[in-house]
């Protein structure tokens, strides 16, 4: 059960923390967050500090140190603290993955695998990491978290985050597109485009296709005009060399301030895998209109089943 108390404390202390060093050190909010975390891992900081302010961030840590936090309650307030922190920065809110999206990937997951034996999820565009850290919090196994992302402060926190909830973790801060490993159990990934000539979405799934396992999936949320796109039919050829398409899932618009967005499944070709006759497609109502929802889970559930008898 979360406590909403439990999440009140944690995000005091990680914004008192930050709010402490802008204030005195003019530091970002989103680089004192990185030090609240470095703080309460290890009791050091990567700058220097006067004894003065050494002293009232040890009073923060002292206020929860002793109290026994959740996974979830620990995620949620560095969420609360992370959209604090983008609006500092004056970056947009819709950077950070809403917690429902990360909520049904994980039962999407659910289905295609069987957790006790997943052990690598890759998000090539980790960012600061809720989306990741979202979905195995959901899993609950022991999964370890791997990611990559071009910006060094979004790296740091999804490495201090992740080693806060306890999840074994390797963040990597480089181009997404320079990375080349192989072995990965899923990928997830939200994508944006980066408004460049080519599209970029394409270039992040056809590359890292080739990263997942033999019969893996690939669970991307795209925009709704993925399809829509000048290369869409050269991207379609490209991915069945390696794959084919599982299933698509457009999300409610009631989401999303501006770009309607879909989940996107892709399943890596293997020697034992058998392409679906027929694609899972579904559109999904709005996650507030619970018996509605709960219909088309009950559509994907049959689905699934319907499936496992085909095969």
């Amino acid at each position: 059960m979360i406590d909403k108390k439990q999440i009140e404390r944690f995000f005091d202390y990680i914004d008192q923390f930050a709010i402490l060093l802008y204030e005195h050190k003019k530091l970002s909010y989103l680089e004192g967050l990185n030090e609240a975390f470095n703080y309460l891992l290890d009791d050091e900081l990567e700058g220097s500090y006067p004894d003065e302010i050494i002293e009232k961030i040890s009073s923060f840590k002292q206020d929860i140190i002793d109290i026994s936090f959740g996974n979830e309650e620990v995620r949620k307030a560095v969420q609360l603290a992370l959209l604090r922190g983008y609006k500092h920065a004056n970056l947009s809110n819709s950077l950070i993955t809403p917690d429902t999206i990360g909520i049904f990937i994980a039962y999407l997951i659910k289905k295609l695998y069987n957790t006790n034996g997943l052990y690598t999820i890759l998000d090539p565009l980790v960012g600061t990491g809720n989306l990741l850290y979202t979905i195995i919090n959901q899993l609950d196994c022991d999964a370890k978290a791997y990611g990559i992302d071009h910006d060094i402060v979004k790296c740091n926190l999804a490495r201090n985050i992740g080693d806060v909830l306890d999840i074994e973790n390797e963040i990597f801060y480089q181009d997404t597109l320079a990375y080349y490993d192989k072995g990965f159990d899923v990928i997830v990934s939200d994508i944006d485009d980066d408004d460049s000539n080519d599209y970029f979405p394409y270039k992040v799934i056809n590359h890292h296709l080739d990263s997942l396992v033999d019969g893996g999936f690939f669970l991307a949320i795209i925009n709704n005009d993925f399809f829509e796109q000048e290369k869409n039919q050269v991207f379609r050829a490209e991915v069945q060399k390696k794959g084919y398409i599982f299933g698509l899932i457009k999300l409610s618009e009631t989401l999303f301030k501006q770009q309607p967005k879909s989940i996107l499944i892709l399943q890596k070709n293997g020697e034992n895998v058998v392409p679906v006759k027929e694609f899972l497609l579904i559109d999904l109502p709005s996650f507030t209109e619970v018996d509605k929802f709960n219909h088309t889970l009950n559509q994907i559930d049959a689905w699934f089943n319907k499936r496992e008898v085909d095969m």
